[in-house]
């Protein structure tokens, strides 16, 4: 009995798909081949555009941080130039103190004519250094004027 029941089942699965000429089922079988091969498509897509987002994202990330190390190995060298120029003048100053009391000591009790200068002193006048003669313009003197009629009115 149990064959003839497997038999009657298949039989009527045929008497279904007779009228169709057999492609009722293989239409839904197709649609859900191409609805797969879309979802398969679009998965794709959704991981290649977050594989290009991710690597555009850690690509900013690394050149920020070479701009900051750019930057920050920038600030170091202007530091370190700028401690060097202090340390030069600093160096200079103390030299020009150290020279500048030596020179104090020797001249104490011998004069002020015993100094020796390195270079001559300046000369501050009040008035302007005068020009030779030949740069100096021609001043020449003015003829008297007759008074205006004005003027000989008011007198």
């Amino acid at each position: 009995m149990a064959r003839r029941r497997k038999t009657h089942e298949t039989d009527a699965a045929q008497a279904q798909r007779a009228p169709d000429g057999g492609l009722a089922g293989v239409v839904p079988q197709v649609l859900l081949g191409a609805v797969d091969g879309v979802g398969v498509v679009a998965g794709g897509l959704l991981q290649l555009s977050r594989n290009v987002l991710l690597t555009a994202v850690t690509g900013a990330a690394d050149i920020g941080a070479e701009a900051l190390d750019a930057t920050v190995s920038g600030a170091r060298g202007v530091v370190s130039a700028t401690s060097r120029m202090v340390g030069d003048m600093a160096g200079a100053a103390r030299a020009t103190f150290a020279e500048t009391v030596s020179l104090a000591r020797q001249s104490r009790g011998r004069g002020p004519a015993r100094v020796a200068m390195r270079r001559p002193l300046a000369t501050m006048s009040a008035r302007p250094a005068a020009s030779p003669p030949s740069a100096a313009p021609a001043v020449h003197p003015q003829p008297a004027r007759k008074p205006t009629r004005r003027a000989r009115a008011a007198a």
